[in-house]
This record gives C-alpha cells, sequence and structure tokens, in this order.
C-alpha cells in the first residue's frame, strides 16, 4: 500500500534530473517501469572502474545534478527520504 503510495507521487513528478517512472502494475507481483539507467546507480559506478577516473569537477557536476532534482522535489512539497549512492540512477 505504502508503495503504491509512493509510486502514485513518482508518476506526478517530471523533471531532468528525476527518473522517469512510466507505469505501475498493482497487482502482486508489484511492478515499476522507469526509464532505463544504463550505469546503474551511483554508488556502483563510483566502484567500478570509472569510479577510480573521476575528477572533482566531475564529482561537483554529480552532486550539482542531484541537488538540482531535489531541489524541484522540495518545490513540488515532497521529501525523498532515503537519498544515497544506492538509490541515484546513473
Amino acid at each position: 500500500e505504502a508503495f503504491l503510495q509512493e509510486a502514485q507521487v513518482m508518476k506526478k513528478l517530471r523533471h531532468e534530473k528525476l527518473v522517469q517512472l512510466y507505469a505501475v502494475v498493482s497487482e502482486e507481483p508489484i511492478f515499476i517501469v522507469t526509464e532505463f539507467m544504463g550505469q546503474g546507480s551511483l554508488l556502483e559506478f563510483l566502484k567500478g572502474e570509472y569510479g577510480a577516473l573521476l575528477r572533482l569537477p566531475q564529482l561537483v557536476d554529480f552532486a550539482s545534478q542531484i541537488a538540482s532534482g531535489m531541489a524541484y522535489v522540495e518545490r513540488m512539497n515532497y521529501v525523498h527520504r532515503d537519498l544515497r549512492a544506492a538509490n541515484v540512477l546513473v
């Protein structure tokens, strides 16, 4: 129930720095369909082969993009509640 309510909120949010939610299957098993993010989570990306190659300007750019998305969420009067690298998709 809580997950489905959260999915309904996600469907309303539209911002270039947020993963787009396309559909929700509310019958068991519950599925969500989102845009494809080819690099997976930011956590895994940073731990992977490319993570060691990143320099400060690129990391600051990542942080800026995340902040932009979260500022939009705040403007829409929502709170993410679980913002962490494992939940950021790249």
